[in-house]
């Protein structure tokens, strides 16, 4: 009876220990807020998170020995010596660096769309039943790379579907009677 307690309670110790930290997680984040939150589990195993870090915040905003290592972290999981404004900087960058990298996404989704656009259009206007048949002559230098990719992608793909087909030992074609 014992070990069947001890399990439930292990199981709900991990259960509400995700769920706090997640919350921590999500105030850190939304509101710069710095956030240090240490549970210490029932079998006596220390579990932290800490927004930017643990360690910066406790070293922060506990009193502790001005004369000691600045490496000494005091706990064992945490073992960063970095201020609270070195890991504020050092998330803003990460911040930046995200921004930065959806901006680019967002730029390479709009010439991709503008790409597909213009070649549905031709591949309408000529006629053709599939858009790797349209004349790359009719495409300007801003479509050509995206064409070619397409092409590229369509060969990996056509290619996969065929080892698939081999890997199973399926016939190549099946010839209607």
């Amino acid at each position: 009876m014992v070990k069947g307690s001890e399990a439930r309670r292990r199981s709900c110790f991990n259960q509400r220990c995700s769920t706090l930290f997640s919350m921590a997680r999500r105030l850190s984040e939304d509101c710069g807020a710095h956030i240090a939150v240490v549970a210490i589990s029932p079998s006596g195993e220390p579990h932290a998170f800490g927004g930017p870090t643990v360690d910066s915040v406790l070293r922060a905003y506990l009193p502790g020995p001005a004369s000691g290592p600045p490496s000494a972290s005091p706990f064992p999981c945490c073992p960063s010596a970095e201020t609270v404004g070195e890991a504020a900087a050092r998330v803003a960058g990460m911040r930046r660096q995200v921004e930065e990298t959806e901006a680019l996404v967002a730029s390479e989704y709009a010439l991709l769309a503008a790409a597909a656009k213009k070649i549905k259009a031709i591949q309408a206007r000529t006629g053709k039943r599939n858009w790797w048949e349209v004349d790359v002559h009719t495409l300007g230098e801003e479509e050509l790379p995206v064409f070619t990719k397409a092409l590229e992608m369509l060969r990996a793909d056509v290619r996969r579907r065929v080892d698939a087909m081999v890997s199973v030992r399926q016939p190549l074609l099946q010839w209607k009677k």
